[in-house]
């Protein structure tokens, strides 16, 4: 799902983090099959992220966006255009209770690490849509159209090491990481495709409009 360069996760989480986060994962699934209010999701979720930042550990965010692209990679295809295809969850209500989580009650937390995920799924774009679909919040849109323009501006970027710079914060990524990792015209080029799918299925013209998904020219 994700691609990332050797022991760039994981590696130093305590066992006993890594257990934890493991058992709310679980309850946080079981909450969302019974009648549990979103509000209260959303805290059990938000109640399980590191206070210490650390770039190599995964906390409950991440968990949960990685069960959710789970529960749509296993779900049934959704194709709006041939050049965009995409899956959606089987279970309707659980999907409807994930997008209202995602665009309401884990708004703004949840933003970075879709930004993240986006950024790091390098080998697997296709997959970005599956995300794509429950993002609807005009605010994560504007925040992923943004990136995008940073990507694009550090294309034209005459300095190797700085190219990469703000695509390897994105994604959480050390500065010494592999510049191949970090590419922001590779990065550009996936957030362009999730803003063109996003703009198929809602109307985004306030935002963006298609002309402003161009990857020539220097932005002003």
């Amino acid at each position: 799902m994700e691609d990332v360069p050797e022991n760039a996760e994981n590696e130093t989480s305590p066992i006993n983090d890594d257990a934890l986060i493991q058992d709310k994962s679980i309850n946080i699934y079981s909450m969302l099959k019974e009648n549990t209010k979103l509000e209260d999701v959303a805290s059990e979720i938000l109640s399980g992220t590191f206070d210490d930042f650390d770039i190599f550990r995964k906390d409950i965010l991440d968990k949960f966006l990685d069960f959710v692209i789970l529960k749509v990679r296993t779900g049934k295809a959704y194709i709006v255009n041939a050049a965009y295809p995409t899956k959606r969850m089987d279970d309707d209500v659980l999907e409807k209770k994930i997008i209202e989580l995602i665009n309401i009650h884990l708004y703004p937390d949840i933003i970075f690490k879709i930004l993240k995920y986006l950024a790091r799924n390098v080998h697997d774009a296709d997959s970005n849509l599956y995300l794509a679909y429950l993002i609807t919040s005009d605010e994560i849109i504007k925040s992923i159209y943004e990136t995008f323009h940073l990507f694009k501006k550090d294309i034209f970027e005459p300095d190797r090491e700085r190219r990469t710079l703000n695509v390897k914060r994105i994604q959480q990524f050390p500065p010494a990481t592999e510049h191949r990792f970090s590419s922001p015209l590779d990065a550009a080029a996936r957030f362009k495709y999730v803003l063109e799918f996003i703009a198929l299925k809602q109307n985004v013209d306030h935002i963006y409009k298609n002309e402003d998904l161009s990857l020539t020219g220097i932005d002003v």
